[in-house]
This record gives structure tokens, sequence and C-alpha cells, in this order.
């Protein structure tokens, strides 16, 4: 941009010593007419272009984490069911994620209470967001860190391990995780997945 406001100056400059050195000399002043005409429509293509990337350029650099979740069961004893959850957040962006706190939900969705099947229609088909989804919570996990204590590189992986013991009644579980970044100018980030997984034996 700069490079094309340079050649347009320029240009300007040299009509107009050409006019007064030469006044007579037309041809000159009419190629550099049509060069000042071409360098204007590019400077202008130019800046149109860089301003229609730029909020896509400025995009890049938001911070960005894919969420993912990983888990495994097995038997303990007649009565009870190891969990195993590891939650992966992969910053995809180009910035790091400093990570202020998260949750993870655990949820039973079979079985449940015909009253909590209820409210989660009611709910859906009242257009609300439904944070806890209305299911039956088993276990709760809250993680808090101080500023700088966790930081997510571009590219880079962090994950969380967490452990439950469940009632082996229990036969298809819902995850739910979300997690905010450092607040940064009065305005926090958040990333969230829910995975439904049934417990077979």
């Amino acid at each position: 941009m700069l490079l094309a406001l340079v050649a347009v100056v320029g240009l300007f400059l040299l009509v107009a010593v050409g006019d007064w050195v030469l006044p007579d000399a037309a041809p000159l002043g009419d190629w550099a007419d049509i060069v000042l005409a071409l360098v204007t429509i590019l400077a202008i293509l130019f800046g149109g272009l860089f301003a229609a990337t730029k909020f896509e350029l400025f995009r890049d650099f938001e911070p960005h984490l894919n969420v993912s979740h990983v888990i495994h069961h097995r038997g303990v004893g007649d009565s009870y069911v190891h969990l195993d959850v590891t939650v992966a957040l992969q910053n995809s962006s180009r910035v790091k994620v400093d990570l202020q706190e998260g949750f993870l939900v655990l949820q039973s969705i079979s079985p449940t209470t015909d009253e909590a099947i209820e409210r989660v229609y009611e709910e859906a088909f009242a257009g609300e967001y439904i944070q806890d989804f209305s299911w039956a919570v088993l276990e709760e996990e809250f993680r808090e860190w101080r500023e700088d204590e966790l930081t997510i590189e571009p590219g880079e992986i962090h994950r969380e391990v967490l452990e439950f013991i469940i009632s082996r009644e229990v036969h298809t579980i819902q995850v739910y995780t979300f997690y905010y970044n450092l607040k940064s100018s009065d305005k926090t980030t958040g990333w969230s997945m829910a995975t439904v997984y049934d417990i077979m034996d």
C-alpha cells in the first residue's frame, strides 16, 4: 500500500516537472496520465482486497480451542463402574490461550426420570439454552488456574484426566465440559463440548 502511494506521488511530481520543463510535450503528459490511472486502479483494488481479508486475518489471531473427550470404562465388582475421562484441549489458533477456569459435569441420561425428560423437551421447544441439559447430575469437577498458570501455546494440546466411580445401573452418560480463557477488556471466551457415552457390559 505504501509503495502504491509513493508511486502515485512520484507520478504527480513527474507530470508537474514535465509540464513545467516541456510544456509542448503533450505525449509525455498523456502517458503519465495513463500510468497514473493504472496505478490508481491498482491501489484501489489492493485496498479493497486488504479490506476484504482484514477481518479474516484478525480472526486468525483470536484464541480458539478444539475440545474433545476420550472415555473408557471398566467394571468394579458387581455394583460399580470406573470411568476414565480424558479432555483434550487443542489450541488451533495462532495465539496462546490462557485458561482461567473450567468445569466438567457427568450426567445420567439412562436411566432417568420422566420429569427430567419432560423438562428437557419443554426447554428445548421453548428455544432456551439448556446449560445443564436437565439430566440428572452424577458428578461435577471444577478447575481454576491463576494467571499464567495454564497457557496453551499454538498447536499444543493440554489434557485433563478425570476418574469417576458410578453405579452399574447407569447405562448412558453425558460428559459436558466448558473452559474459559483469561478475561481481556471485560470479555471472556469459552469453549464447550458434550459427549454421550454408552456403558456396555
